[in-house]
């Protein structure tokens, strides 16, 4: 049976790890003497506002432990430069700082790959380490509901390759990669959680919590249940179940520690804008097929973001077309087009094409704005 813990945390970060660890095992079950050790934060973001990447005083805590544990090597790795502007190298003896960006990668087909098909460049630390230490941050995501230890495998991929899984099938693509690199140690860093409309805007709340486990979809659907979210609501937790790459049901989970119902904060929880019906006066939406999940969040975070930005921007002559249309012409049009994700590109001829299976929900606010400045 899957363990997962859920610990609160105090000013001594270093022990509440360890403390959190020690209840699914102790950190000895999963780091052995002599084994080369991978950490991978989520650590691509360059904001300076709590909750938008994972804690860095966690992941080194959890560095110290594995170096102390006598593994030989540890590693923190993530794609992109901005990791070493969370991880100063000179400031750090107990571990190397790796951006995933650069060499030496792996082309690499992923056996059993339902959507990454093409071979892609795996680094090689990834495939090579004895043990791979998944250390997300908590947070919310416009595309899929929640993002935790699962999409955390995205920063593997390095730099504008992750625009593959976009172009695939956002989801699948994110079980892909699981399957591919099994996480043997998941430590969610909830010190600061990330709520609201992420990633087009969001904003983190205090909430001192540490989510561990030994499984990722378990540690992801514990996560879910957090911040109030059914587990079976976010699909690409539902594929990894039907695949048995984890539980998401709660009897199949040993979890231990402090009662979810116990953690205030959740009181705070403001989720992402994952509709757009409320807007439909508001701008013209073409979705006969009412199927693209995806593209529909992206699109209704896109729009919300608007009006963030501006309550009284006017989108009535914009028109957005999601997913599979049969005959566009046939729908009430306006001068301005957006055409939102790969079903549209039949008509990409006809407005302003937006590709992605589902596209960012930054592209969809970008989308917006292009279109808006067009005379």
């Amino acid at each position: 049976m899957s363990k997962v813990a859920i610990t609160r945390t105090n000013e001594d970060l270093y022990k509440s790890v360890g403390d959190a660890i020690d209840l699914i095992g102790g950190i000895g079950k999963y780091v052995k003497k002599g084994d080369t050790v991978l950490i991978k934060p989520n650590a691509f973001i360059n904001k300076e506002e709590k909750g938008f990447i994972s804690d860095p005083k966690v992941v080194l805590s959890l560095a110290k432990l594995c170096k102390e544990q006598g593994a030989k090597e540890v590693y923190i790795g993530e794609r992109t430069p901005t990791v070493f502007k969370w991880y100063k190298k000179e400031d750090i003896n107990f571990a190397k700082i790796v951006c995933f960006d650069d060499p030496p990668h792996n082309l690499r087909t992923l056996p059993e790959a339902e959507v990454i098909k093409s071979a892609v460049p795996i680094p090689k630390i990834v495939e090579e380490c004895d043990v791979f230490i998944n250390v997300p941050g908590l947070r919310f995501h416009a595309l899929t509901i929640i993002s935790n230890g699962m999409k955390n495998m995205m920063g593997i991929m390095p730099k504008e390759t992750t625009l593959l899984i976009h172009v695939s099938g956002l989801e699948d693509a994110i079980v892909d990669l699981n399957r591919f690199r099994k996480s043997d140690l998941v430590v969610t860093t909830a010190i600061h959680t990330l709520v609201g409309n992420f990633p087009v805007s969001g904003y983190g709340i205090e909430s001192n919590t540490l989510i561990v486990g030994d499984n990722v979809v378990a540690v992801d659907a514990i996560a879910a249940k957090i911040l109030k979210v059914d587990p079976y609501e976010i699909r690409h937790l539902t594929l990894a179940n039907k695949l048995g790459l984890g539980p998401i049901d709660l009897p199949e989970i040993e979890l231990s520690g402090v009662p979810i119902e116990s953690l205030e904060w959740r009181e705070k929880i403001v989720r992402p804008v994952l509709d757009y019906e409320e807007f439909r006066d508001k701008i013209n939406i073409i979705d006969p097929s009412k199927n693209c999940l995806g593209c529909k969040r992206a699109m209704a975070s896109g729009i919300a973001g608007i009006f963030e930005e501006n309550p009284k921007a006017d989108l009535k002559d914009i028109t957005v077309v999601i997913g599979p249309v049969e005959e566009l012409n046939k729908h009430k049009l306006t001068d301005k087009i957006i055409l939102f994700g790969n079903c549209t590109f039949p008509y990409k001829d006809k407005g302003l094409y937006v590709q992605g299976c589902p596209p960012r929900a930054n592209m969809a606010k970008q989308a917006i704005k292009k279109i808006m400045e067009d005379k």
